[in-house]
């Protein structure tokens, strides 16, 4: 039986594209501090983080965003 998984990085979060809910949940585990979907739904209208349309709908590489956010949270740390 060929059972293909997908890859797993040190942080836990796997390739491939995923929808909002499913990104919020990876990226911050911990419900009481994980931003709103209303939040992550303005980021995508703004173009601040990265994801792909198909169609209408809206996936996104939890690799890809976490690596931006860090990117972005060391930038604000350096300028300060």
């Amino acid at each position: 039986m060929n059972v293909q998984t997908e890859p797993v990085n040190q942080a836990g979060l796997s390739g491939g594209l995923i929808d909002a809910p499913r990104l919020l949940e990876q990226l911050f585990p911990n419900p009481a501090c994980r931003p709103s979907l209303r939040w992550l739904r303005t980021q995508v209208s703004e173009r601040t983080l990265p994801f792909v349309r198909i169609g209408r709908l809206c996936f996104f590489d939890a690799l890809m965003v976490k690596s931006h956010l860090d990117a972005r949270a060391m930038a604000k740390v350096k300028n300060k």
